[in-house]
């Protein structure tokens, strides 16, 4: 192996050639190897592209854009964080565009797809530049093939979208300290505060940034520092309306975090490794294509790992190697002379060599990031680790190259050896290439548990489009004038989203102890229910006439069911049963509901207020209840819905304690609140943010000022 570094390694396009756009746009078609990058990110990242994940996030952001749009919004914020911080709002900027075309967030998964694969081709470009065409073969086909690459390809997330622009950011990084260009200064600085507002864990490359000013200060003007101050400003400038707004409320929750104690190593390791795995986390469900796979491909998991330490060690060799021939070259007895005079020499050369200052860079960006994050105040998540790719694959390109060019240059006889080192690569890439192909057929084909995924179940956009859809045709086929869907965390933002595209009217409640049935006079009308709203068919047995009408699919969970639902008549309460004009009570019953034969107390409901439905607003009525007989009051429930019509009832289910007495009578009072985002105004200008504001709660009231009203049991 060659343990120096020289100047013109890397193999640009062929010098000798015009260097005019026609003949570099010639040449690049021409090289073949992008075509397999191009086609296999591609293909993997929009394969069933409608089966792409749709939960709370996705259905956040893409919303956000969408209205940005559609009200005349500035966003200033986008969703929140799990450190407890409100995000920048630079994916909602992003989203801009394909929310600009249309409402369907198909084409945001689609945009993210591109996004991935021209980082595929980003990480092909810059290998090959700084490391020759082989190390960028190399390091592209690995990341192109590689699990966690085409995983968060296939679905919108703002930390998904970071890889192009970590690899935009280290080729600004190498245009100042190995091509000695300026101009980098301003373009890396812009690029790592997009990075930063796509995800927090982006701050860790300021550390390559501050090696690459040491490396390269020369390059650096001060009008390149005033530019990089002036688009840092503009592109922090919407953020910092929102602090102003929020009074600095996200800068307290960062000091917050440093006051928590550091954690240990093991899961950052753990993660990391996961991370490099051909097949991510191992499947657990009997039917998974992956799980097949797994006794096949259990060897790279840790070959990979095994490719990387030889990729940092020959980085490390290359650095290194050239001060212990200045050393050995000095020929001084003293050892400490020696070291010296190799120091210098060393010195001299790395300044003269720039492509040593780039291995310095690589080597800085991924090893003391992972350092640092061995004690760190947070809970890590395997995404954490995405600013770091593809840097562990172009050092396997790296070591692959030397390899080969060891082969080459010293033993040119043992060819076989370097056909090997090409199978090695080979075998790699087709069993990370059978990984992920394995897990995209058991993510887009349901052969998963939806409830591993997340705290809440896993939902994709294609079969929650089905379900709305399903629901919207059954209203219009059947000449219903009303659809209801129940939601859950799980459910809530993406149906609401996708609700918003429906011709038939609807309302959108919660299901977690509430049930909405339409109006005994307003006839029949189309109920959609959650997958694991369990209560709700409960209620419906004692309370509806409801026929099942379909059993819209779930890739790996229990399906939607969708029903056409015709309310019981109700008896007509007294009129001092009513809280204002928004309840009236009817009953109260004690019951068994569900299958553990718990005992539920169900007070039924007229809805007397009609309000339509608002962008991103939700009606709340909180009721409390007091069984006769029994001091405790029972858990308070509140019940959250996108619109109400006049006349609706509203079902709530109150568990009892176990063992407890079945009430005579309860006391029940009901406090309203309403739910509105907080889209702050200066002027004529409408600002858009992520938070929710609740209204202060309104004591509801009878006719005759009582804000509690008593009732027999049924």
């Amino acid at each position: 192996m060659s343990l120096t570094q020289s100047k013109n390694d890397a193999p640009h396009i062929d010098k000798h050639k015009s260097t005019t756009p026609s003949n570099l746009l010639r040449t690049w078609l021409l090289t073949w190897e992008v075509y397999p990058i191009l086609l296999v990110t591609g293909f993997l990242c929009l394969y069933r592209i409608n089966t792409t994940e749709f939960n709370t996030d996705q259905a956040a952001i893409f919303s956000m854009a969408r209205d940005a749009i559609r009200f005349g919004l500035f966003p200033i914020t986008s969703n929140a964080a799990s450190l407890g911080i409100t995000n920048p709002p630079a994916v909602i900027y992003i989203l801009l565009i394909p929310a600009l075309f249309s409402a369907n967030p198909l084409w945001a998964a689609v945009q993210q797809a591109l996004l991935t694969t021209a980082a595929a081709l980003l990480t092909y470009i810059f290998t090959r530049r700084y490391y020759g065409r082989l190390a960028g073969i190399v390091a592209a086909l690995l990341y192109a093939t590689a699990t966690t690459t085409i995983h968060y390809g296939r679905f919108i997330w703002q930390q998904n979208m970071m890889s192009p622009f970590v690899i935009l950011f280290m080729f600004a990084l190498y245009w100042g300290v190995v091509d000695r260009r300026k101009g980098w200064f301003a373009p890396a600085v812009l690029l790592l505060g997009l990075l930063f507002q796509l995800h927090q864990s982006a701050a860790l490359l300021v550390i390559p940034l501050f090696v690459a000013v040491v490396l390269a200060p020369k390059t650096i003007r001060w009008r390149d520092i005033v530019l990089a101050f002036v688009l840092l400003f503009i592109l922090y400038f919407p953020y910092i309306l929102w602090e102003v707004f929020s009074k600095a409320s996200d800068l307290h929750a960062f000091s917050n975090l440093s006051q928590h104690e550091a954690t240990g190593g093991n899961e950052t390791l753990r993660f990391y490794r996961l991370f490099l795995s051909p097949y991510g986390q191992q499947p657990t469900i009997a039917s998974s294509v992956t799980l097949k796979f797994v006794p096949w491909l259990s060897w790279l998991r840790y070959a990979i790992p095994l490719l990387l330490f030889a990729g940092i060690a020959t980085a490390l060799l290359l650095l290194v190697f050239p001060l212990l021939n200045q050393a050995r070259a000095t020929g001084t007895p003293d050892p400490i002379t020696s070291v010296r005079s190799g120091i210098r020499g060393w010195w001299a050369n790395f300044k003269a060599n720039r492509s040593l200052g780039g291995l310095v860079l690589l080597l800085t960006w991924q090893i003391l990031p992972v350092l640092l994050l061995l004690r760190v105040t947070i809970i890590l998540q395997l995404h954490y680790f995405i600013f770091l790719m593809p840097g562990p694959y172009i050092l396997i390109g790296l070591f692959i190259a030397k390899v080969v060019e060891l082969f080459r240059r010293y033993q040119p006889g043992w060819s076989l050896l370097r056909y090997a080192v090409y199978g090695l690569v080979a075998l790699v890439v087709i069993g990370q290439l059978l990984g992920s192909v394995a897990s995209v057929i058991d993510i887009s084909s349901g052969k998963f548990d939806d409830r591993t995924f997340y705290i809440h179940y896993r939902n994709d956009l294609n079969s929650l489009q089905q379900a709305v859809n399903e629901a919207d045709q059954l209203a219009q086929q059947r000449h219903l004038n009303h659809v209801y869907i129940t939601t859950d965390d799980s459910t809530a933002t993406a149906l609401g989203y996708l609700s918003e595209q429906m011709q038939t009217p609807v309302t959108l409640f919660s299901a977690t102890n509430c049930l909405v049935l339409p109006a005994p006079a307003d006839g029949p009308a189309v109920l959609l229910v959650g997958p694991y709203d369990t209560l709700t068919h409960a209620l419906l047995g004692q309370y509806a006439s409801a026929t099942l009408v379909n059993e819209p699919a779930r890739p790996g969970g229990k399906p939607f069911h969708l029903y056409v639902v015709t309310p019981s008549a109700a008896q007509t309460a007294p009129g001092t049963n009513a809280f204002g004009n928004d309840l009236q009570l009817y009953k109260m019953k004690t019951q068994n509901l569900g299958s553990n034969s718990s005992s539920w107390m169900v007070t039924q409901w007229n809805i007397l207020r009609p309000v339509q439905p608002a962008l991103r607003t939700t009606y709340n009525y909180t009721i409390t209840a007091q069984p006769g007989g029994n001091n405790s009051s029972l858990q308070p429930n509140t019940c959250s819905f996108t619109g109400m019509r006049a006349g609706d009832q509203l079902l709530d289910a109150m568990a009892l304690p176990n063992n407890s007495v079945a009430p005579t009578s309860v006391t029940v009072g009901v406090q309203s609140s309403t739910t509105v985002p907080f889209n702050p105004t200066l002027g004529p200008i409408h600002f858009e943010t992520y938070i929710n504001q609740e209204t202060p709660s309104t004591v509801l009231r009878t006719p005759s000022g009582r804000n509690t009203i008593t009732v027999p049991a049924s």
